[in-house]
């Protein structure tokens, strides 16, 4: 399953738009196997939107079970980057897909 985030918000900068993101994410988690989330035409993220939107995840999932089953694709490196660094130094961030 693909979910594109501008498909279902205005733009990825608030706690409200990464709350939104994030319960279509863990509702396809639940009934699927893999989900890619597309970021395409995002440009930039806040941390506040990366720790809505996917940091909760680790309160359901195990965080090696994230990296298998969730793909970030259409991330530049600036949001990768936030990424990596709201799921924490000692952790790898879900994959990133170009």
């Amino acid at each position: 399953m693909v979910i594109v985030a501008l498909d279902h918000v205005p733009h990825c900068y608030s706690h409200e738009d990464g709350a939104v993101i994030y319960g279509l994410v863990a509702s396809a988690l639940k009934s699927e196997q893999r989900v890619t989330l597309s970021l395409a035409g995002v440009t930039d993220v806040p941390s506040s939107f990366v720790n809505a939107a996917l940091v909760p995840l680790l309160d359901r999932y195990e965080f090696d079970e994230i990296k298998q089953r969730l793909v970030i694709a259409d991330a530049t490196k600036t949001i990768a980057d936030v990424v990596r660094r709201c799921f924490g130094a000692t952790k790898r961030p879900p994959r990133m897909a170009a």
